[in-house]
């Protein structure tokens, strides 16, 4: 990890300002392409080991929108493999654009069949909240997942996740002073933070 340079002649703050933040030793990022809703438990068990923070940034909507049952999974999985204190960062898109459409569906039957007996996916729970064409924002489905389901799963005791901090919408604004070499914009987005308890 290098900071980022500065020329010659940029001030003696601009170059504190462009110093590392980390140190490298004590910073480590991973990164895998891969379909996490086709992963393996087994897989998906160790890219979770040791890891003190997950993020899912603008990715669990389109999660949702492919399955449902598959993201409800994936999000229980993690509980299970995650160490406890572990942070659960999501940030997505707000407002409409995170609004799924909950109703019975071909591709949910089909998952369900495909499901092996034993299979966690939020069971009795999910299919309580598909309501014929009702909406829910997927803020809603994160919570009722991690906060309510994660609980009551077969052999699991008590709450799994507290939720530290959310906003439905927020604004990231750029300072106006501020200089880059691309066009940068303004953004409206959504923020839930959990910890595993």
């Amino acid at each position: 990890m290098q900071p980022i340079s500065s020329p010659d002649d940029a001030s003696d703050s601009t170059k504190t300002v462009n110093g590392m933040l980390v140190e490298a030793e004590h910073f480590a990022v991973g990164f895998q392409q891969r379909d996490v809703l086709a992963m393996g438990s087994d897989e998906l068990r160790e890219l979770c080991l040791k890891a003190s923070t997950v993020t899912l940034t603008f990715t669990l909507n389109e999660l949702y929108t492919t399955s449902i049952p598959k993201t409800t999974k994936l999000l229980l999985d993690l509980t299970s493999f995650v160490e406890k204190g572990c942070v659960l960062l999501v940030v997505d898109s707000p407002g409409s654009y995170s609004t799924l459409a909950l109703n019975k569906s071909k591709e949910m039957d089909e998952d369900r069949a495909r499901q092996q007996p034993g299979d966690v996916d939020g069971g009795k729970k999910q299919r309580a909240i598909e309501k014929d064409g009702k909406k829910y924002p997927m803020q809603w489905l994160l919570d009722h997942t991690l906060l309510e389901a994660a609980s009551t799963s077969p052999g699991v005791e008590g709450k799994q996740w507290e939720k530290l901090r959310s906003a439905d919408s927020r604004w990231f604004r750029l300072r106006e002073e501020l200089r880059y070499p691309i066009a940068l914009e303004d953004m409206r987005m959504q923020i839930h933070i959990y910890r595993r308890l």
